[in-house]
């Protein structure tokens, strides 16, 4: 806004004239007059101009043609003031999750819907399925409309081509942006309805995680611990526009360690190339559950697919699709919050998940099972089951969890004691060679494994057990809690030696 002219003192007078006197004006003096009203105009209004609100900054054009970047340090609230929770103020939310079309990642998907439904997780809840088969497409629909949707109505799935060699090799992980993005145009038709949906929250979830609570973008009284870095935690603890939140990976500063001259060599003035190391480290390294606003999550989803494939170019390795994701936040200039406590993961972690919280349990808290509030309270907002959990010989992985466990047949998993954790400081390994040794383990990780191995083996039971009850025959369903990953669960019989068989 143009600065205010200076105000000049002027005396216009006539000196003293009798009443019946005419005045006389010469034209040069009529001109002052306009004038001087026209300065006293301009001073009013922009004096009254001055007490408006300030507008938001405008969104910046990126070289890219058809890419949006939001501008440095903008960082404005999505929801109204008076936020409690109702329709009028509480932003939709979205929580996606990508998948390929195999039977192990059918169950995995619907547990994800099913303790989204047991936490009352608010919003759409959506599969996005990449290369699937017409008959594969035809089973998943049928399952959605006469099981799926009894949990809510609001919870879908959404088909995509298999981006997997959209750069010439075979990256499966390139489902992971594409097909977000094949969401965000087609699905949510994001472009047609932006003024509803840039205020929405969109999250992204690997679909081999469960949530332990509802997860929102308001963190206004959550016990999340934020990781520490120069900026400050936010000072609204809120996803905001501008401000994305992420769960910290141990990456690190990788991502900027990679070849940047070729990532961004049509970016050559890129925000990403001069993060400095802090920000690196301490604002970038996130993973899911990923969360932004509708305008940002868009933004970065597509640079993430501008970048990706050539952050692959240079590395080749698991996790180039997180490297790709962190370098299109930088490049906008959307530096996370990053929360410590959103998931708990590896049971062995020094920092960076939400282990301390499981930690300060008491022994008889670590293998309740409850979606009660009070008790949600206490944990991680999600399990992300991606390791192996064992003490003595139980044992709980996904990879050796059979895909059709949820079949009628099929028993359900043994369930162990409460005490566990003062019966074994060792675990043995299903395929341990040489099978039988008993490896030790610190009381810390004692409580931790058997938190894991309670709570999940809790839950797929009673995942099972609900989806048996809508899809087997009536008296058909094996509901028998006996299935164990070892021939025996005593630690000094090992005859039979490893059990080869998942089920």
């Amino acid at each position: 806004m143009p600065k205010p002219a200076r105000q000049t003192a002027r005396t216009i007078g006539g000196g003293n004239q009798q009443k019946k006197a005419k005045f006389v004006f010469a034209p040069e003096s009529i001109l002052f007059g306009l004038f001087f009203i026209w300065l006293i105009v301009c001073v009013q209004f922009y004096r009254h101009g001055t007490d408006q609100p300030q507008r938001q900054q405008p969104l910046a054009l990126d070289s890219a043609p058809n890419r949006i970047i939001q501008s440095s340090g903008v960082i404005s609230d999505n929801s109204q003031p008076n936020n409690n929770n109702d329709d009028d103020t509480f932003p939709e939310h979205y929580l996606t999750f990508s998948t390929a079309c195999s039977s192990s990642q059918d169950w995995q998907s619907f547990l994800v819907f099913y303790y989204a439904h047991k936490v009352q997780q608010p919003g759409h809840v959506i599969r996005i399925a990449s290369n699937c088969s017409d008959k594969q497409k035809e089973a998943l629909i049928k399952l959605h409309e006469n099981v799926i949707s009894k949990l809510s109505p609001k919870f879908s799935i959404h088909f995509t081509p298999d981006f997997a060699r959209i750069s010439g090799d075979n990256y499966k992980y390139y489902n992971k942006p594409f097909g977000l993005q094949h969401w965000l145009k087609y699905g949510l038709k994001y472009e047609e309805n932006k003024e509803k949906l840039e205020d929405a929250i969109i999250m992204i979830l690997d679909p081999d995680m469960i949530l332990l609570r509802p997860l929102t973008y308001d963190f206004t009284d959550s016990n999340v611990i934020i990781h520490r870095s120069k900026r400050g935690p936010p000072k609204v603890r809120k996803v905001m526009h501008g401000q994305p939140w992420a769960s910290i990976y141990a990456f690190g500063d990788g991502p900027f360690r990679v070849d940047l001259k070729h990532v961004f060599a049509n970016h050559t003035k890129s925000p990403a190339l001069r993060a400095t190391h802090e920000e690196q480290e301490n604002n970038y390294p996130g993973g899911p559950p990923y969360m932004a606003t509708g305008r940002d999550m868009n933004a970065i989803v597509n640079a993430w697919c501008e970048l990706v494939t050539r952050v692959h170019d240079v590395y080749e390795h698991l996790l180039g699709e997180m490297y790709g994701w962190s370098l299109a936040a930088a490049h906008l200039d959307l530096p996370h919050t990053l929360a410590e406590s959103f998931m708990i993961s590896a049971t062995h972690i020094g920092d960076g998940e939400g282990w301390p919280l499981i930690d300060a349990l008491k022994d008889d808290e670590l293998c309740e099972y409850s979606t009660m509030k009070e008790k949600e309270d206490k944990l991680p907002y999600v399990m992300h089951y991606c390791q192996n959990y064992w003490l003595g010989k139980w044992f709980l992985g996904k990879y050796r969890l059979d895909s059709d466990f949820l079949s009628c047949e099929k028993p359900l998993l043994l369930e162990p004691p409460k005490d566990i954790g003062k019966q074994y400081d060792f675990f043995i390994k299903p395929g341990g060679n040489p099978y039988g040794k008993k490896e030790k383990l610190s009381k810390s990780y004692v409580k931790r494994e058997q938190f894991m191995i309670c709570q999940m083996i809790a839950r797929l039971n009673d995942a099972a057990t609900w989806y048996k009850s809508q899809t087997c025959e009536e008296g058909t369903a094996n509901l028998e809690k006996s299935f164990i990953f070892h021939h025996s669960l005593d630690p000094d019989n090992n005859e039979g030696g490893e059990k080869k068989a998942k089920w």
